[in-house]
């Protein structure tokens, strides 16, 4: 007679192929665990690095003297990689801060007219979290105080096309770039920053 103590071979296959099942199920929870993990730790590496470059503008005093200033600051928490500047006035793009005054303002781009007024670009540069440019710095002037008079008057404006804006390609230290036009809460991501047409120096 047999054995009926002993498992059937029938009941041993069953009960093996039950632990490879469990075996594979547990694999494969294991797995889409730590892949879910590794999204989230990506995610927050990546939100602890995110920089977010703003444009604003400014008419305040210095040394006694007004001063309008155009200025881009990284309000985020990461390292900004600037990748590439365009400077707008009324839809045309310009190459210097001078020529946009020349045309907005009657700006003479000789520096004898004012030897303090200073620009400066981002092409290129890193910013640091909470780092300021000033792109633009115009003191008002000892001489004529007509083109920083419609300068300031520029800014102020609330019609299309002025203020002048600024279009920024911008990077983290992860290669995720954005465009922003100097106002936007939630700029465009692309996937690399285009070559611009014009670029602002």
């Amino acid at each position: 007679m047999p054995d009926k103590s002993l498992p059937s071979l029938l009941d041993r296959h069953w009960a093996e192929s039950a632990l490879a099942i469990g075996a594979v199920v547990i694999a494969a929870a294991s797995l889409w665990i730590a892949v879910a993990t590794e999204h989230t730790n990506r995610q927050i590496v990546a939100a602890s690095s995110w920089p977010f470059l703003e444009q604003y503008f400014s008419d305040a005093t210095y040394t006694g003297r007004k001063l309008l200033t155009v200025n881009v600051v990284n309000a985020g928490i990461g390292p900004a990689k600037v990748e590439s500047v365009e400077l707008f006035w009324h839809g045309k793009a310009y190459r210097s801060a001078r020529e946009l005054l020349r045309d907005c303002c009657g700006y003479n781009p000789s520096l004898s007219q004012n030897p303090e007024f200073i620009v400066s670009t981002l092409d290129g540069w890193v910013m640091r979290p909470g780092e300021t440019i000033h792109l633009i710095w115009y003191p008002y002037p000892a001489g004529d105080p007509g083109p920083w008079k419609k300068f300031n008057s520029v800014l102020e404006s609330r019609q299309a096309g002025a203020p002048p804006q600024l279009r920024i390609c911008y990077c983290s230290a992860f290669n995720q770039c954005w465009i922003t036009k100097g106002h936007e809460l939630n700029p465009p991501r692309v996937a690399a920053c285009p070559v611009p047409k014009v670029v602002y120096q």
